[in-house]
């Protein structure tokens, strides 16, 4: 930056003339050369358009202004509140994201397959998905909506993603695909992308973004008190094995929030952006220096240093006001990564909680109260909020779970759960999909609330259905806990906050059996509520609520309605649960990467009563009836920061309903949206620039183009290519199809190649063919089991009839085709796998693969090729305590003739560069065993190069390879056996997928006149 300053103060001279046309000359060199390796390659390997196969429901469309959306008949009202909530955020969302959104266009799909309340948007095939499911758990409780609460977080990475830098690699992306040119953005850390999101929901209501809703920040907070705050790294980049695991939507918002504060806006953040999409091959740090004026070293120092002083005086503050000091516990169960959530008294000394860690397998588990000696009852997953209720005769407990759909990918559904405390056993109590947080009244039937839409109702539930039993709109349920004379039903709900309130509240309403009315019961003016249980006989509701802004443990004495504070904690205190004796009260309490079992006396007349409390208000007009609430009207009431000073509020409520919107909708038809998406050069021959080591017929470069689209609900995808190589022009074309399961692929092929061939004096010759060709082919997962064990089945299978024939350097034919058909097929059956969150590999299952293939039509004469490999992996859990990854295995290859497939990854370590002990034509068998051991969980990123390291882990192993012969059992003589040991790195190139590198040595126990001892890099 030193570089252009004051540069506009004086006219400049000949000689600065000449070095600034230097810096030119370099940056365009730099463009060129990136733009040379990286472009290209890029727009081959990167952008793929995908069939997807979902149910074929009846889906409607509806285009506006900028937004084109396609939804599922019936859910009208849904859709309605996600535009009506992106239309209100639009230019707001435009001002802090700094988009030129002139021509801003996006698909949006209101996506039911999934009972998991989420959103993304996709830059490749530009789209998003809204899901119509709200969350169970007290996500964006200060929301009037679910679709408040997703859209606009989505809208922000859409914008996000149509920054375009102009010049730069990004720019010469977006000539030939902007879908190319938008999925450069991923190459930015997590952090970043999540933090502007965050950022911007923070702004739409008053503490309800997760940069002050505090359930959320209270994570935030206790990193910060920790000895291990953390850092500009370790916020752009999501922790793998720490918890929690998305500290790059909570650290990335604040550091977000940060830099808006210092600067007074969030300029720097397109800046950045731009930079980084101009130059992504220089790492983001040099972008993040570009946008900001600041190293990330001396940006990491400040906003560690601001933030840390900033929770000092926090909870110095916190203590001076606490009457009775801060609450100190007896902590039953609390270890580093330990979660111990929703305990329930079984007696007056043992407990059931709902608990997982870093080597804890997640499941139920019977505590006792003194000694937090913890045993399984079962494993078994839960609802995010880890919402469930124990019964009444406490010999039983209702839960739900996510079921997976079989066949439909991120398909699933919300189904209840009885499971037997005794036995660990488990049975459904309903078939009722989309139904939650279950709980059975005394003598009663089971109650709980159900999905509907993006809001919910109060059901009981048979083995048949579900019987709606109040009729509220608007409301999105989060607990149902019946009292223990099952005359009341206490029900936790969020609702909007109405004409005259901003945003939503959370509080408790009650139903009332003899009467079936649903009734406001009891809420805080400036706080939500969070969960609910009742105390022994019922006087007593004790529950977690946040109108200090940290979540504390209240209880209700309904004799004389009083409210009293039992505790004051640092970041939160959850889930209150009274003992059977009514001397006691278990909750969770919140610290840095841990929710803690702890217990308290019960002395409900020791504190003071609590005055902040509204009582049996009265209903107003929820979100689904008000339509002239302005936001625009409040805006003064809201959270402020000079990041967002001159950023437009948000618009007016829509008035938009789903009457309307049926009006205006027509069928989705794919073939509309079939405009090619990419059209991406190409280059064929690129390794002959470099010279080939064998003579003979090369065919030179061949340039070409590909077209590719698919339509935004991937029912069909498609990819051509064309180009032109020796004196001829060549091509391809694959169709997919997303209608069936399985998506059925078709390709037809004709295309030049170059092979290898030895010549009759032994020589190498490079030879040129022809080869053309139709091909088929299904690709299926079955996904039968999804809970704490996973069990799976991938599979493919493709069928192809080429033909060849030999061609000189100018594309004539030397000689006729022949034909030849094959079949390939791969599968992967994964049994009960499962990890736990600081695993490296699994700790218990098992996973068969296998892969082939065979020539079922040959040329005359010709010998069939065929091959066959098998591996078995069996993951033992014996040292799973410790992390410890054991794993034995055994592989059997037969192939037809030698390397028909990458046969080094087949033979044991330490004789992979040796030829001979590669396996050649015949069968052959490995055994093999190794163990993984973690050393130092780094999980951490570096801003500078764009990769985030996770772990470091050693290794030992021990293979075996034979020649099985036509005789009974294993050739011992053609034995290749070795053992070894090592380090290994986990790493994450770009924040993406996991990479392992790992670097040892090997003892080769049958060498054959070499070296013993070989290093081996993997």
């Amino acid at each position: 930056m030193p570089l252009f300053a004051g540069s506009c103060s004086h006219r400049p001279t000949l000689s600065a003339l000449s070095n600034r046309a230097f810096a030119w000359t370099l940056l365009l060199a730099t463009l060129l050369a990136g733009a040379f390796t990286l472009a290209a390659p890029a727009a081959q390997a990167q952008i793929s358009y995908d069939a997807r196969y979902r149910p074929q429901a009846d889906y409607r469309l509806v285009d506006t202004d900028r937004f084109e959306w396609i939804y599922p008949a019936g859910a009208d009202t849904t859709t309605a509140l996600f535009q009506g909530a992106l239309r209100r955020s639009f230019q707001s969302t435009r001002s802090i994201v700094g988009t030129d959104t002139e021509g801003f266009e996006l698909p949006i799909v209101v996506d039911p397959l999934s009972d998991r309340a989420n959103g993304y948007v996709s830059p490749v095939n530009f789209r998003s998905h809204l899901f119509t499911a709200h969350p169970t758990f007290s996500f964006g409780a200060k929301f009037d909506s679910w679709a408040q609460t997703v859209a606009p977080h989505e809208l922000t990475h859409a914008m996000h993603f149509e920054i375009d830098s102009g010049i730069g690699l990004g720019g010469l992306a977006g000539l030939f695909s902007e879908d190319l040119s938008r999925g450069l953005h991923n190459f930015q850390p997590i952090g970043w992308i999540e933090g502007i999101a965050v950022y911007r929901e923070s702004q739409l209501e008053p503490e309800a973004g997760r940069l002050d809703a505090p359930l959320q920040v209270m994570k935030y907070r206790a990193a910060l008190g920790s000895g291990d705050p953390w850092s500009v790294g370790e916020v752009m980049y999501g922790s793998v094995f720490e918890r929690p695991s998305r500290r790059h939507y909570l650290g990335g918002g604040q550091l977000v929030e940060h830099m808006a504060e210092q600067r007074g806006s969030t300029d720097f953040f397109r800046r950045a952006t731009r930079w980084n999409h101009r130059l992504p091959f220089l790492g983001f740090g040099t972008a993040l220096w570009m946008g900001t004026g600041q190293t990330p070293a001396q940006l990491s120092d400040s906003f560690l240093n601001e933030e840390r002083q900033e929770e000092r005086r926090r909870l110095d503050s916190l203590r001076q006001a606490a009457e009775q000091g801060i609450t100190d516990p007896t902590v039953v169960a609390g270890t580093e990564g330990l979660h111990v959530r929703r305990p329930y008294w079984l007696s007056d000394s043992t407990l059931v909680a709902y608990a997982s860690g870093y080597a804890t397998r997640p499941g139920f588990y019977r505590i006792d109260a003194r000694s937090g000696e913890r045993t399984v009852i079962s494993h078994q997953a839960i609802t995010q909020g880890r919402t469930y209720a124990l019964g009444p005769d406490t010999t039983a407990l209702y839960f739900a779970r996510q079921h997976p759909d079989v066949l439909v990918r991120k398909a699933n559904t919300l189904k209840t759960h009885r499971l037997n405390l005794r036995t660990g056993e488990t049975r459904l109590v309903s078939e009722t999909s989309g139904a939650f947080t279950p709980a059975r009244a005394p003598g009663g039937p089971v109650w709980a609330a159900r999905r509907d839409g993006s809001f919910s109702e109060l059901v009981t539930l048979d083995k048949e259905g579900a019987i709606p039993r109040a009729h509220r709109p608007g409301l999105r349920y989060k607990q149902v806990v019946p009292s223990p004379s099952g005359d009341t039903i206490a029900v936790l709900a969020n609702a909007a906050g109405g004409a005259n309130a901003a945003g939503g509240t959370q509080g408790l309403y009650r139903f009332d059996r003899s009467t079936s009315t649903l009734e406001p019961w009891l809420r805080f003016e400036g706080g939500s509520i969070y969960d609910v249980t009742w105390g022994p006989e019922g006087r007593y509701v004790l529950f977690a609520a946040d109108p200090s802004g940290i979540a504390n443990v209240y209880a209700l004495d309904r004799r004389d309605g009083d409210i009293r504070r039992l505790t004051t904690v640092r970041y939160g205190a959850l889930e209150p649960t009274l003992s059977p004796g009514r001397e006691r009260v278990a909750f969770a309490r919140y610290r840095h990467e841990r929710f803690e079992l702890a217990t308290i006396s019960f002395r409900p007349e020791s504190p003071r009563p609590v005055a902040d409390i509204e009582r049996d208000w009265t209903p107003t007009g929820g979100i689904l009836t008000a339509s002239a609430d302005s936001a625009a009207s409040r805006a003064g009431a809201w959270r402020r920061v000079s990041g967002t000073a001159g950023a437009p509020p948000d618009g007016p409520r829509s008035d938009v309903d789903a009457a309307s919107l049926r009006a205006q909708s027509r069928p989705y038809e794919a073939w509309r949206h079939l405009v090619p998406r990419s059209a991406t050069p190409v280059l064929r021959g690129v390794g002959d620039l470099l010279g080939s080591p064998v003579d003979g017929e090369n065919l030179g470069l061949g340039p070409g183009l590909k077209v590719s689209g698919a339509d935004p609900l991937g029912r069909w995808a498609y990819n051509a290519r064309g180009f032109y190589q020796a004196d001829r022009l060549w091509g391809d074309v694959s169709v997919e199809t997303g209608l069936v399961p399985g998506t059925p692929s078709l390709t037809v092929f004709n295309g030049p190649v170059e092979a290898v061939r030895e010549t009759s004096a032994g020589a190498s010759r490079l030879e040129a063919f022809e080869l053309r060709g139709i091909g088929l082919g299904v690709d299926q997962r079955f996904l039968f089991q999804k809970n704490i064990y996973s069990t799976s089945l991938t599979a493919s299978l493709a069928g192809e009839y080429r033909q060849s024939r030999p061609i000189t350097t100018g594309g004539a034919a030397e000689a006729g085709f022949t034909g030849r058909a094959t079949i390939r097929s791969d599968l992967t059956f994964k049994y009960r796998i499962q990890k736990n969150i600081r695993d490296l590999v699994p700790n218990t299952g098992v996973r068969l693969s296998t892969s082939a293939e065979v020539d079922v039509l040959t040329p005359t004469g010709a010998t069939p090729s065929q091959y066959l490999q098998q591996q078995v992996d069996v993951f033992w859990p014996l040292l799973s305590g410790h992390n410890t990854g054991l794993r034995t295995s055994a592989s059997f290859l037969t192939q037809s003739r030698r390397s028909f497939f990458d046969v080094q990854s087949f033979v044991p370590r330490g004789y992979r560069d040796l030829s001979g002990a590669l396996p050649g034509a015949g069968n052959y068998l490995r055994l093999g065993t190794k163990i993984t051991q973690p050393l130092w969980y780094i999980d951490t990123g570096s801003v500078m190069l764009p990769v985030a390291v996770d772990a470091l882990y050693g290794y030992g192993l021990g293979q075996a390879q034979y020649r099985v012969g036509s005789g009974a059992g294993p050739t011992l003589g053609e034995r290749r056996a070795s053992v070894g040991g090592g380090l290994g790195l986990r790493l994450r190139p770009f924040g993406g997928m996991s990479l392992n590198l790992e670097i040892g040595v090997s003892y080769r126990i049958d060498a054959r006149g070499e070296n013993r001892w070989a290093p081996h890099l993997r």
